[in-house]
This record gives structure tokens, C-alpha cells and sequence, in this order.
């Protein structure tokens, strides 16, 4: 166990409970069973906790009280990660995280992830627009809402300066999940139609063909790890968890992106966070960000290692924020 600057004996994840027992055993062996063995030799305790698991007591609301699950925790011994799920299993608990946030910066506690910057981080036009002088451009986008009107195309001239084919996909969801490649109008309103069932908004983007993928991992404001690989198919699907298939590799930060990774620590105050870049062979563009990106484990023990010393670097950058929050919340 080392010895940490911070006096936080507790690290939490706020995580809607809502994914199947396949999902939630995928989630274990793959996340979270290697998180909180790491965070214990941090001196952590980590756990989930879904969002009504936390009650306050403001009868004094000079001196509110704050229960997890029944337990009391203080700004002091515990740290929150506050990031926004809205997979279409979680949407129905969108409401209840955004609130709780709110409610857990209210009291003091130090939220690594500040509210404002997940919700702007689950959203990728709201992050395109937040990081508009990026030094390497982020994609192209347009996003639109579905919803019961969706038929009317009232949306049309929002995609004037988009050409075909075109990447959909929907504004807030992760995983690769969702992703449609549209060739013509027609497609365009099916796939819109499609997402009107169940509200959900899309952005649309330029289509990429072999694209290359560069996912830098940042924390305190340095690249730390760096994963390249080549997607397959148009669906651009990356990741094993929806059945792509892809080469990944470990590398060094290519040169042509320190820059624009240190314009995003100025952005993004946040200790820890990834970034996706896509390429062509020729050019970068920024496709998105995730501060909460998560590190998985598998049975590569190449990647294993990387991942334990990248979840090791997070843990600790966030034991060093919380230091710094109640040093300068002594000091005003």
C-alpha cells in the first residue's frame, strides 16, 4: 500500500444498475474486479453505487449529513466519480444522475469529473463546439433530434454542409453502439425515423473509409498510454464488446498530436480522460472524448500491465486532486 496526499479512504462510482447479469459479469471481469484491487493497494475502498443509494439528511442545512447506503461519508473520506451513463438501458436514470451530481457538488464533495463537464462530455456536438480551436479539428457534425416529428424533415437544412455517405450515430451513447452508415436521403430519414422511437438524438458526421484510430489516454495532463488500430467494416465498430474486430498496438504519441492534447488539458479540468482520434492515412480529426473512458482487462498480458499502470496513474492523479481541493478549500 502506498501513502497517499489525499485522506480519502473511499472512491465511488455513481453507476445505474440496470444491465443484464451478462453485462454485469462482462463489467466485472473486464473493469471493475481489477479496479478495485488496484485502488486497494491505493488505500481506497471502491465501490458502485447506484444513484438512489445516496440520502441526505439537510434538516440543518448548515451542516448537511450524507449516507451511502446507509453509511455515513463525509468530503473529506470519499471521493465520487461522477460521470454520466445514458446507454438505452440507462436512460431512465439520466434524471436522477444529473440531479445527484448537482446535488454532491452542492455539499462539497470533490467530483473529479466536475457535472458540467460530463454532461458536456456525453454529448458529442456539445464537446465539438466546447473544443472548436482545437489545433487538430474535430470531425465535422451536425446533431438533430428524432422524437415524434421526425418524419417532417425539418431538419434538412441542418445537413447542407455534410455530404454523402455520412456517419449516424446516436449524440449520446458510447460503445460503438448504434452507428449507421447513410448513403442518400432516404437512408437518412430511416435511420432518423428509427431513433424517433425512442427519442434519441444523432449527430452525423463525415464517413471516414479505412479509418485508423489513435485513443490517447491523459492524466494530469500527460499522454500516458497511447492505442492505435484499424477498424473493420463501415460500421466502424471497435470494440469486442459489440462483436468488431480490430488491431490494436501500443505506441508512442504521434508528434502531430501533442499539441492538441494540450489544448484539451486546458478544456478539460479533469485529472484523467481519453481522447479519440480518426485518421485517413493523411490527416487527423478529433472524434470524441470520454472522462470517464474506461480501461479494460482481458487475458493479454501485454495489455494487462498497461492497463494496470494506467488505472494506477488515474487512481493516484485523483488522490492528488482531492489533496489540492481541500488544501485550497483551507486556504479561502
Amino acid at each position: 500500500m502506498t501513502t497517499s496526499p489525499s485522506p480519502a479512504t473511499r472512491l465511488c462510482w455513481i453507476y445505474p444498475d440496470r444491465g443484464t447479469a451478462w453485462q454485469r459479469d462482462y463489467e466485472e471481469q473486464g473493469v471493475w474486479g481489477a479496479y478495485r484491487e488496484i485502488a486497494a493497494t491505493l488505500g481506497l475502498r471502491m465501490s458502485l453505487h447506484k444513484p438512489e443509494e445516496v440520502a441526505v439528511d439537510a434538516t440543518d442545512p448548515a451542516r448537511p449529513r450524507v449516507y451511502l447506503n446507509g453509511e455515513r461519508v463525509t468530503p473529506e473520506d470519499t471521493i465520487f466519480v461522477t460521470a454520466i451513463y445514458s446507454l438505452p438501458h440507462q436512460v431512465v436514470d439520466v434524471a436522477n444522475q444529473v440531479y445527484l451530481f448537482t446535488v454532491l457538488e452542492t455539499l462539497g464533495f470533490y467530483l473529479p469529473i466536475p457535472p458540467w463537464l460530463t454532461y458536456l462530455g456525453e454529448d458529442k456536438l456539445a464537446t465539438v463546439v466546447h473544443l472548436a480551436q482545437s489545433p487538430v479539428p474535430p470531425l465535422p457534425t451536425v446533431r438533430v433530434a428524432s422524437g415524434r416529428e421526425a418524419m417532417t424533415g425539418h431538419y434538412d437544412e441542418a445537413f447542407a454542409g455534410l455530404d454523402y455517405p455520412m456517419i449516424i450515430k446516436p449524440a449520446n451513447w458510447g460503445m460503438g453502439l448504434g452507428i449507421s452508415v447513410v448513403h442518400n436521403v432516404h437512408d437518412l430519414r430511416g435511420v432518423i425515423g428509427l431513433a424517433g422511437g425512442s427519442d434519441t438524438p444523432l449527430v452525423a458526421q463525415p464517413y471516414v473509409r479505412d479509418p485508423r484510430e489513435t485513443r490517447v489516454y491523459v492524466v494530469d495532463g500527460r499522454a500516458h498510454t497511447v492505442l492505435q488500430g484499424g477498424k473493420e467494416g463501415y460500421c466502424l465498430m471497435v470494440t469486442k464488446t459489440v462483436g468488431g474486430r480490430h488491431d490494436r498496438a501500443f505506441t508512442d504519441l504521434p508528434a502531430e498530436l501533442d499539441s492538441t492534447v494540450a489544448y484539451l488539458t486546458e478544456r478539460l479540468p479533469t485529472p484523467y480522460f481519453s481522447v479519440d482520434f480518426i485518421s485517413d492515412g493523411e490527416r487527423f480529426w478529433l472524434s470524441e472524448i470520454e472522462v470517464d473512458g474506461a480501461i479494460g482487462f482481458s487475458m493479454d498480458a501485454e495489455q494487462d500491465v498497461v492497463a494496470r499502470s494506467l488505472v494506477t496513474a488515474r487512481f493516484e492523479a485523483y488522490q492528488r486532486g482531492h489533496a489540492r481541493w481541500l488544501a485550497d478549500r483551507e486556504s479561502r
